[in-house]
């Protein structure tokens, strides 16, 4: 699964749902004043024993000066369980054997486009963990805060290495924020199945703008561009092609009419988003609403709309409820099977790059202790749960191919604890 697993993991990784499309972002700049120890563990589960994430992060933030300070970040993510490797029609596959594959493809059969599709699945023996580092500073010289950091990522089929840079500048009168990054990735693919040794280059920029409206009401814009070129393809995924040209210079996946699938070898991603934040002052609570739309050159395009709501409890606790609705178009390329050859030798049957849609909800709940120590200045815990459900129909507008097999519902539980000194 390698390149849409990992950009997955870092999803999981930040304890935020996993949602394909989501532009990498280069690192905003952020002052640092007190040293800080952030400590997370997360867990998201698919249904029906599909993918499972246990994620390890920890965040050590440390004051040099009162202009310079360094930040280091490390994540340990174990990836386990079965998901989709190839989507093909239901008539022509000898045996389904559980979610475990086929043992063959009758090639004698003649696939129309309407025909049922079915998906065969990896063995739920499937498991690997990623190890990822980056180590950054920020320094503050009067108004602008300048950031840089340097990455690392390695698991057994993916080792990637990064930088991103980023400056800050906070001006009249502290209303306004402009920020500005950006970031490159570059990653080695070599999957543990096959022979196949590829690179791929990420180019990500950010631009960012804040408003302070009011004492009571902040506006946030952000707009990002990101350029991938080289490998893009998902080195496990197969697609189902029928009467496929022999001169083809797609990998045979090991049935009749099966190939590994090949996607365009460049990527153009845009995204504008837009964020208002309101506190209520009879509640002594927050609200907050995000719109973001997102489009690239591979015809997907993409709506998020999310509310937050934050209330002070009693006692230092905060509880934080939020609802997520998430939509995208398919990918141009992209079918359960095809009937024939494309003309451009691009296809994917990966769920990823379907049309569906995503409804998601969850809640989190926080305490803080004030001086909980005579070496701490205070510590921060926190609880939360989210689950959603991902299915075609709740996709906006009509589903061009139409598919169920991308419907499945998940949840992601995280628990953290931040310490001030």
């Amino acid at each position: 699964m390698v390149a849409a697993k990992n950009s997955t993991l870092k999803a999981f990784t930040v304890a935020a749902l996993a949602l394909p499309g989501l532009l990498p972002t280069a690192k905003a700049a952020q002052k640092t004043t007190k040293p800080v120890i952030d400590f997370q563990y997360g867990h998201y589960q698919e249904s029906d024993d599909r993918i499972a994430v246990d994620i390890y992060q920890g965040i050590i933030a440390l004051p040099i000066s009162k202009s310079l300070a360094i930040q280091s970040n490390w994540v340990v993510d174990t990836f386990s369980g079965a998901t989709p490797v190839l989507t093909m029609p239901n008539s022509v596959a000898q045996v389904i054997s559980g979610a475990s594959g086929i043992s063959g493809v009758d090639d004698s059969k003649t696939v129309t486009a309407d025909e049922q599709a079915v998906e065969v699945m990896t063995g739920a023996s499937t498991r690997e963990t990623r190890y990822g580092i980056d180590l950054g500073f920020n320094y503050t010289l009067n108004d602008f805060v300048f950031s840089a950091s340097g990455s690392r990522s390695e698991e057994p089929d993916y080792l990637s290495h990064g930088y991103n840079l980023g400056v800050e500048w906070i001006f009249n009168q502290k209303f306004n924020t402009l920020s500005l990054g950006f970031g490159q990735n570059f990653d080695q693919i070599s999957p543990t199945t096959r022979i196949l040794d590829e690179e791929k280059t990420d180019y990500h920029l950010q631009l960012g703008f804040s408003q302070v409206v009011s004492k009571e009401s902040v506006l946030k814009l952000s707009a990002s561009y990101t350029y991938n070129d080289g490998y893009l393809s998902n080195p496990y995924k197969k697609v189902f092609i029928q009467d496929l040209d022999t001169n083809t210079n797609l990998k045979t996946g090991g049935f009749s009419n099966v190939y590994y699938e090949n996607r365009p070898d460049k990527r153009h991603q845009w995204s504008a988003s837009l964020a208002y934040i309101q506190y209520i002052s009879f509640l002594k609570a927050s609200v907050q609403f995000d719109y973001r739309y997102f489009k690239d050159s591979w015809d997907i395009s993409s709506h998020t709309f999310e509310a937050i709501y934050r209330q002070p409890l009693s006692k230092s606790w905060e509880l934080v409820s939020r609802l997520r609705y998430y939509s995208q178009s398919e990918a141009k390329f992209y079918k359960n099977f095809y009937i024939q050859a494309n003309a451009n030798n691009h296809y994917s049957s990966d769920y990823r790059l379907a049309g569906f849609g995503t409804l998601a909800g969850g809640i989190k709940l926080t305490k803080e202790w004030g001086l909980a120590s005579k070496f701490t200045k205070s510590i921060k815990i926190e609880l939360g749960v989210e689950y959603s459900t991902h299915a075609a129909d709740l996709k906006l507008g009509e589903q061009t191919t139409a598919s169920n097999l991308s419907d499945f519902n998940y949840i992601l539980c995280n628990s953290s604890i931040n310490i001030k000194f």
